[in-house]
């Protein structure tokens, strides 16, 4: 399982979308959605809107209750 998908199912979990994560971090919906469908981020990019989720990165997801993906 890649990072994106990992992010989908997190956003899952935690009853979001993409366009509540877009204003998160500030970039249209538009703009994360490309990126989401073609897995185009730096590590930076995916530590940016895991913890904008309130999730830890730890090269897996970390979920505020302590489960990772």
């Amino acid at each position: 399982m890649n990072l994106t998908e990992k992010l989908k199912i997190a956003m899952i979990k935690l009853n979001s979308n993409q366009l509540q994560l877009a204003k998160l971090t500030e970039q249209s919906q538009q703009n994360l959605s490309k990126k989401m469908s073609h897995n185009d981020y730096k590590l930076s990019e995916y530590q940016r809107l895991v913890e904008a989720l309130g999730c830890t990165l730890e090269i897996n997801i970390v979920l505020p209750n302590g489960d990772k993906l």
